[in-house]
């Protein structure tokens, strides 16, 4: 009668160990799944709040480089300095985001040069900087051509796939360009 009651005393504490053993085995390994849970979603957080960055930097720019085009090509209906200027300012304060949450030096690069091709568009506009007799080719291949390297470049640092076209302008790449406005 004793060796059946060593006998159950230790299949209990064999029994619980191993009970034990493998409760600190699932709780490691949930803690573990919990814990790469959480990270891919903050990836998944910064990923979004740096495409919400990005496209509000982009939509800033591209609506000043829009203002700025019916400025100089439709002066029956262009818009004031004052309204020009304020698409400026929403670009700049957007791009204040876009460094904040940047994470590729392309991206970050594209951005300063943007900012700088914005820059000398207001400079053409206020007649700050000379230009030629019409401007507005020179500044459309220049706001074009930033925009569109930053677009790249922050495609590319988010890993959205699909084609990364150099800009083109009509005037630039040629009659069968027609089609294309190098504002997409």
């Amino acid at each position: 009668m004793w060796v059946g009651a060593v006998t159950t005393l230790a299949g209990a504490l064999l029994g619980g160990a191993m009970s034990f053993v493998l409760s600190r085995q699932q709780a490691r390994e949930a803690r573990l799944q919990r814990q790469e849970e959480d990270a891919r979603e903050q990836l998944r957080r910064s990923a979004d709040r740096r495409f919400q960055a990005y496209a509000d930097f982009l939509t800033g720019a591209r609506s000043f480089r829009n203002a700025v085009e019916a400025y100089y090509l439709h002066p029956r209906h262009k818009p004031s300095l004052t309204a020009i200027d304020a698409l400026l300012q929403s670009a700049n304060d957007a791009s204040a985001l876009v460094f904040l949450v940047v994470e590729s030096d392309d991206t970050y690069q594209g951005c300063r040069k943007v900012l700088r091709s914005l820059g000398r568009a207001r400079a053409a506009i206020h007649g700050i900087e000379r230009t030629a007799a019409d401007p507005w080719p020179e500044l459309n291949l220049l706001l074009g051509r930033a925009t569109r390297e930053f677009q790249n470049s922050a495609r590319t640092e988010l890993g959205v796939s699909g084609p990364a076209e150099p800009w083109e302008s009509p005037v630039q790449a040629g009659p069968e360009s027609h089609v294309r406005t190098g504002d997409h």
